[in-house]
């Protein structure tokens, strides 16, 4: 299990504030974050390629924050793969584990496997300069676990590959973790390989965490108006805290309904965003009517097909945009056509999630 607690770094003159998250035996932690938010220098931390200036870095229960890289034993695989070469494939494999001095017998039998699930077996006398993107992917993954490290750090290393092949790789790394009991550390700026990959995700932002909660929390409830700005989250309208009371606040919303209640503690006259995920939105109509706890919208639509669903922008009068994902099966099911009648939409109260106004005020 590798463990981060209030660990602190600096590159240059980027400060990460405190971190802390966990990875447990067998599972993936992702932390997420826009480009120079400090996820590849937090990682170099844990690497011990940079300094920890404050914090502890323990695995299974031993603390290395001190430790030099090469007593640590975690994998690494860098966003630029990193592989030798003037390396025959074969030779970059055997490299972690010749350079600490693991004797043949104990890593072979281990490479052996990792080469045979791979599929990786063809390439070994090649040169890495040779190697297709995919072929170098695998290379790298493969020489990163082959010297049995308790836990493996990835750096954004799918990020020059095609979806087909991202996936591909998505897969092989989960199958490798279950069978070899790895805990990984994945940085990444991609939310749908964090979901894949990952039980638990760190949102980095600036430097700082904003939320660390389990993958479905982070999508859906965002905690902060940062979060969901960068998960590409536009269902947000501004509100006003009317009143707090039993655990609860109450909202005026003018783009939804007026007087939401919402779980949470908030000061009267507080500015909030109240938002909800396009997934959560339901479609509604006389055979399929809302329930008495939604908030109820109408208006005009227009659709945008993504490939594997459809984005639907539902416009009311005089009110901001809300968006929902469908189906085609559930178009037509609601008889809905781009710029067609007036379309129903219900926002479920339980769906529905509030953030601070990181401008004008803070939850209390």
């Amino acid at each position: 299990m590798l463990e981060l607690d209030q660990v602190q770094a600096h590159a240059g003159r980027f400060a990460l504030a405190p971190v802390s998250l966990s990875a447990e035996e067998g599972r993936c932690h992702a932390v997420l974050g826009p480009s120079g938010s400090g996820k590849s220098t937090l990682l170099k931390a844990v690497l011990g390629a940079l300094p920890v200036t404050a914090g502890e870095v323990r695995l299974g229960g031993e603390t290395i924050t001190r430790w030099p890289m090469e007593r640590r034993r975690l994998g690494y695989v860098p966003q630029h793969l990193g592989l030798f070469p003037h390396l025959s494939v074969r030779d970059n494999l055997h490299y972690s584990a010749r350079a600490r001095r693991i004797p043949p017998q104990r890593f072979r039998p281990l490479l052996d496997r990792l080469v045979e699930i791979t599929a990786i077996g063809g390439l070994l006398e090649r040169p890495v300069t040779t190697l297709s993107g995919g072929e170098r992917q695998r290379v790298a993954l493969v020489r990163a676990l082959a010297a049995a490290p308790r836990t493996v750090l990835l750096d954004e290393p799918f990020t020059a590959l095609d979806e087909a092949l991202r996936h591909e790789l998505w897969w092989l790394l989960r199958e490798l973790q279950q069978e070899q009991g790895l805990s990984a550390l994945l940085v990444t700026h991609d939310l749908s390989e964090a979901h894949f990959l990952a039980e638990h995700i760190t949102v980095l932002i600036d430097g700082r965490p904003e939320q660390t909660a389990p993958r479905e929390q982070v999508r859906h409830r965002p905690a902060t108006f940062a979060v969901a700005r960068f998960l590409g989250l536009r269902n947000l309208f501004p509100a006003e805290v009317r009143e707090t009371r039993d655990g609860e606040l109450l909202a005026d919303c003018r783009d939804l309904c007026r007087a939401l209640r919402l779980p949470g503690r908030a000061r009267p006259g507080d500015r909030i965003w109240i938002g909800i995920h396009p997934d959560d939105v339901m479609l509604r109509d006389a055979d399929h009517p809302p329930r008495p706890d939604e908030c109820v919208v109408t208006g005009r639509v227009r659709l945008q097909d993504m490939g594997g669903h459809v984005l639907i922008r539902l416009q009311p009068p005089e009110r901001a945009p809300i968006e929902l994902i469908a189906g085609r099966r559930a178009l037509r099911r609601f008889g809905i056509a781009d710029g067609g009648a007036n379309v129903t939409v219900g926002l479920p109260a339980e769906a529905l999630f509030w953030v601070p106004d990181e401008d004008a005020g803070r939850v209390s």
